[in-house]
């Protein structure tokens, strides 16, 4: 079986990590990879730590003129000619050793699968273990657990090259794409299942620059605003495998209950701590879609209405235009009788100050 890896290394600002990333790659006991090292915004600096390894012949470096952010860089090279699997390796991150055989022989026993991948090791300012349970079985049983459990560490592992293809780029957004590596995961996994290694031969550093921490400062309306992202990009992803109305109404009530409904110990950019917090997300997240041009995508219950049901929900709505009439009505009375008490209490006190009045 022809097996050959291409491995993605964005590097911006990483002069001083990018070196253990590469010479982990070279000291890989599986020899069959191509390194793609694409610096981003014409970072001299970090190119320089690059040059040389380019003396290896699998390594291979793109200095590109413009800033394409991480999304737009890992659109990049998911662009380039690519084998039966890629990785996408971050310039702070390294490996063990036989991190991709294990992989491979992983990957051999589980031709389903889309990803595979390996627990992740923290260092530096922390030391746990990231581990993320394997997701298989059918695709919406897939999704959905997907959905439940939000986890990012699929990504480190090593991607088949068709499940790629059939995900596409990473969507872009206004916020740096914060959320969106969830929303393509989940357009991978609708291709197979995620499979786990349980052991740690992914390692990660922890420092002030981490992309994922950018967050931590935004004020609260911000954080909404691109968390909002993720209920529209999920809708995206889950769409294409639901066969039937009933399959799309359950997953987008599902997916925006898990956006705007906290649950503990689950990863959230923003907490919605209240009922009254759900449902400004809940608000937010459906005027994102519309600014999206998507409203499609959000399938009212009326269009699983039964002949009998319809006419219920007509008479439901007869009457509740009624219900409206009649507070209208209601609070216009009310106002009227608010300008004659008024009135009557002018008058009194006119009287009894001896000015007339009839």
């Amino acid at each position: 079986m022809s097996r050959h890896i291409s491995v993605g290394v964005p590097v911006y600002k990483g002069k001083d990590q990018v070196g253990r990333a590469l010479r982990s790659l070279q000291e890989q006991t599986f020899r069959e990879f191509e390194a793609i090292i694409s610096i981003d915004g014409a970072d001299a600096e970090s190119a320089d730590a690059c040059l040389p390894f380019l003396s290896d012949s699998r390594f291979r470096m793109v200095v590109q003129p413009q800033r394409l952010d991480w999304y737009g860089n890992f659109n990049w090279l998911l662009g380039q000619p690519m084998g039966d699997f890629f990785c996408y390796r971050q310039h702070d991150d390294w490996t063990e050793p036989d991190f991709f055989e294990r992989l491979l022989l992983l990957a051999d026993r589980h031709p389903e699968a889309a990803i595979l991948y390996t627990d992740c090791r923290w260092h530096g300012g922390r030391d746990d273990l990231d581990a993320a349970p394997s997701i298989e079985g059918d695709t919406l049983s897939r999704l959905r657990r997907f959905i439940e459990e939000k986890r990012p560490e699929p990504v480190r592992g090593i991607i088949r090259a068709a499940a790629v293809a059939q995900a596409g780029p990473v969507r872009a957004d206004e916020f740096r794409a914060l959320s969106e590596v969830f929303v393509w995961l989940a357009k991978v996994l609708r291709w197979g299942s995620f499979v786990r290694l349980p052991e740690p031969l992914y390692h990660r550093l922890d420092h002030s620059d981490n992309y994922h921490k950018q967050w931590f400062d935004w004020p609260v309306e911000r954080k909404r605003e691109s968390w909002s992202t993720l209920f529209t990009g999920l809708l995206e992803a889950v769409e294409p495998a639901c066969g039937t109305i009933e399959e799309r109404l359950f997953f987008q009530h599902f997916i925006l209950d898990r956006i705007a409904v906290l649950r503990p110990e689950q990863s959230y950019h923003h907490l919605p701590h209240s009922p009254h917090e759900s449902g400004t997300t809940i608000r937010t997240c459906l005027e994102r879609l519309a600014k999206e041009g998507h409203p499609d995508r959000w399938i009212e219950p009326t269009s699983l209405a039964t002949p009998a049901l319809s006419a219920a929900l007509a008479e439901r709505d007869r009457l509740l235009e009624r219900v409206d009439a009649l507070q209208s009505a209601n609070r216009a009375l009310a106002e009227e009788n608010r300008h004659r008490r008024a009135s009557r209490a002018g008058r009194f006190f006119r009287r009894l100050l001896g000015r007339g009045g009839g």
